[in-house]
């Protein structure tokens, strides 16, 4: 639901079990929940004119399981329904599912099986409306499947090996970006018995192939270190990478291969600089220098910093994370190559093209003794592989405000505003720029240990360089929960 605020009745049954086919002597923990709540739009459709305005009533249920057994073995299950019944028009009443199901097992010998599944409902294109709201109907949904099987040897044996192989699919209601495939990573490094040399190769396949018209793709990194173990805070190593991504066609595929001398410097046992030289093998890009700084001066604070050079050109790399006893900060910034991304697909745009996507991200968190604040802030940009053309390629940026405060023992308020933008970028018309305010307050009132009521009001408003395509509406919402 739009404003996040959905609440259960719920039975919780505990039951000891002696197996399962996940889970051996697991205790599993089962919630079958129920629910409700009443929300009022003054513009359901969001539309820039001709508003209308509905009462929707919802009805919930769904169960959650929790089980927990020996060797790391856990399963999780969340599956919620959700029946949507519109005052002005009967025909628009619909229903809704989501579902979140994770469970690992051992299977012996460092193997272990991993599944998962998901069901949401996402945005159709963000070019007409980022907000995946359920009750305007202006979403798809998305069932999203893999399995895999992943080998960890002996940790403390020379030599250490981990890896994964996987199955996935993906299929969306509207059946654009439906795909299926399989990939393998794999980590051989040398274990903590070998004191002279040091050694990590890494690599990763994937592959994608198109349920619909468009040409399989696959995506290959490798990269590999080989060098001394300290001497006197030195470590002399060479370094080697490979990527070969093979997009939808060639203004979106790319390769590079680069290998050079590099050396680490070591300020601490945990911190230190490091600086590479790369003789680049491919043809457009030219041998350059390289580097990396990490810094750990702490349990609580660390920084990392890097630069390289990718099949796409100059690659950054960024993370500082600081955690206090109330007070946690973790800034990212990242580059990667990216495909059938349908948070930021455009209605006109190509979903299985290979992309550079960076992303910036910053959250901190300030837990008070009775307030919790919370603020985050993001940037992307989004632009084919190997292509100079600029159609198509988008960025947006946003950031969000929330304060979470105990008023009382038995009343809580909660207010968020949040702001988005986004800019889809053409050659033929002018670019498309959106914006985006939500703002949304509520109060939760505890009446006793069952019941609790909640009610609260909400803001959305768009605005965009596209004629006829903004918007604003205001919600109410009340909710009675009782839990038994």
């Amino acid at each position: 639901m739009a404003m996040g605020k959905t609440q259960w009745t719920s039975v919780v049954l505990v039951v000891g079990m002696g197996c399962s086919p996940m889970m051996s002597a697991a205790d599993v923990r089962v919630t079958p929940q129920v629910g409700g709540s009443l929300v009022y739009s003054d513009n359901l459709k969001q539309a820039d004119s001709d508003r209308q305005g509905s009462l929707i009533t919802t009805l919930n249920a769904g169960v959650g399981i929790e089980a927990n057994g020996v060797d790391g073995n856990a399963l999780s299950l969340e599956y919620t329904l959700d029946q949507l019944f519109y005052s002005h028009d009967g025909n628009d009443n619909s229903l809704y599912q989501t579902l979140r199901f994770d469970a690992n097992k051992a299977l012996g010998e460092g193997f272990r099986l991993d599944a998962s599944a998901s069901i949401d409902n996402i945005a159709a294109a963000i070019d007409e409306n980022a907000n995946a709201d359920i009750f305007t109907g202006d979403t798809v949904e998305n069932k999203q499947a893999e399995l895999g099987v992943s080998y960890r040897s002996n940790p403390l044996s020379d030599s250490n090996v981990t890896g994964r192989v996987f199955v996935t699919a993906s299929n969306y209601e509207d059946d654009i970006g439906n795909y299926d495939g399989g990939g393998a990573a794999l980590r051989f490094s040398n274990g903590p018995n070998v004191r002279d040399m040091f050694w990590v190769i890494e690599g990763t396949y994937d592959y994608k192939r198109s349920k619909g018209d468009d040409p399989n793709t696959s995506f290959v990194v490798l990269r590999e270190e080989i060098g001394f173990q300290t001497v006197y805070r030195w470590v002399p190593f060479m370094r080697l990478n490979y990527e070969n991504y093979s997009g939808t066609s060639e203004s979106d595929s790319a390769d590079q291969l680069s290998w050079g001398p590099a050396l680490r410097y070591f300020f601490t046992k945990t911190s230190y600089l490091e600086v590479s030289y790369n003789f680049s093998e491919t043809d457009d890009i030219s041998d350059f220098w390289a580097g990396a700084v990490y810094l750990n001066p702490s349990p609580r604070t660390s920084l990392r910093a890097s630069y390289d050079k990718r099949a796409f050109g100059d690659a950054y790399d960024f993370l500082f994370s600081h955690r206090s006893r109330r007070l946690t900060n973790e800034i990212s910034y990242t580059e990667a190559v990216t495909n059938y991304d349908r948070e930021t697909f455009v209605r006109d745009g190509n979903i299985a093209q290979a992309n550079v996507e960076r992303r910036l991200t910053w959250e901190s968190i300030l837990a008070a003794r009775r307030t919790t604040y919370v603020f985050s802030l993001y940037g992307f940009e989004l632009d084919a592989l190997n292509s100079p053309s600029r159609e198509g390629d988008e960025q947006g940026y946003g950031a969000s405000f929330s304060i979470d405060h105990q008023l009382s023992r038995r009343l809580k308020g909660t207010a968020v505003i949040d702001y988005r933008d986004y800019t889809f970028k053409n050659i033929e018309t002018a670019d498309q720029d959106d914006q985006y305010w939500t703002f949304s307050i509520d109060g939760s009132y505890t009446v006793n240990a069952m019941v609790t009521l909640t009610a609260g009001a909400e803001h959305n408003n768009k605005s965009s360089s596209l004629a006829n395509n903004g918007y604003d509406e205001n919600r109410l919402y009340l909710e009675l929960n009782v839990d038994l």
